[in-house]
């Protein structure tokens, strides 16, 4: 008898042919192609993006890698501009101060000429470590005293200044002709020491505005005060260090 199917007028598809192998493969086919049918504009979308990430990080590096060399370079030349500076500074001190022009700094209108005569130091045990000293230095001038190490050029120019508290200084000592004590002029001249005493954890130029306070009157202005400092920075050529602490200039 008739299967049921064929009884109600239904075609039984015939049975297929081809191995199992070849209908798998098929059916991988169709499924790609169905996948690629359903999603293609999801895959092109998918490989846009990837071109433009590909291109950003390409940019990237390029501008990175620009980046580096500008630096390189810019170090070069900053290195070599520095170089050039200090080769000014050493060949040509004075170059740099001629050209500045001072803004607190005034010039003093009078001159002063110290004379010192049969200057002399004794001390409390009666030893004498200076005796007979007589000289003159004029206002305007440099002047250098010279001698080997133990002649007692530190013990005169104590001496000299009023600095000698630990014995007794005799003789005597003029300012422009009339008998002085050349301390009593400390506003107006300055006195650097063998040894430093200076605050080492503050920079250059605090040290100079502290100097500065001090030496100048009360009612000094502070924008007085600050064209002091930058006169002094300028004049001792140590503007390019003002910001350094002193304990590690």
């Amino acid at each position: 008898p008739a299967p049921p199917s064929a009884r109600a007028g239904v075609r039984t598809p015939a049975p297929s042919c081809q191995p199992p192998k070849r209908r798998a493969a098929m059916a991988v086919e169709h499924a790609i192609a169905d996948f690629w049918r359903d999603n293609y504009g999801v895959v092109c979308w998918l490989a846009g993006v990837g071109v433009m990430v590909l291109a950003i990080f390409v940019s990237d590096r390029r501008w990175r890698s620009r980046q580096v060399n500008l630096e390189k370079t810019t170090n070069i030349m900053n290195q070599s501009h520095t170089f050039a500076l200090n080769l000014v500074r050493h060949f040509m001190p004075s170059f740099k101060v001629q050209k500045y022009q001072f803004r607190g700094m005034q010039a003093k209108a009078g001159t002063a000429d110290i004379e010192f005569k049969e200057l002399g130091l004794q001390l409390a045990s009666g030893k004498r470590v200076l005796q007979g000293v007589t000289g003159e230095f004029k206002a305007g001038r440099m002047c250098a005293v010279m001698g080997p190490s133990g002649a007692g050029k530190t013990t005169f120019m104590n001496t000299l200044c009023g600095k000698a508290t630990y014995g007794k200084m005799t003789g005597a000592i003029h300012i422009n002709g009339v008998e002085a004590n050349i301390s009593e002029f400390k506003s107006v001249t300055g006195f650097v020491p063998q040894d430093d005493i200076v605050h080492q954890e503050l920079t250059v130029r605090e040290q100079i505005e502290f100097s500065a306070r001090l030496r100048n009157s009360v009612g000094t202005s502070q924008e007085s005060l600050m064209h002091i400092v930058d006169d002094v920075l300028n004049v001792m050529q140590v503007d390019h260090i003002q910001n350094s602490i002193v304990g590690s200039v």
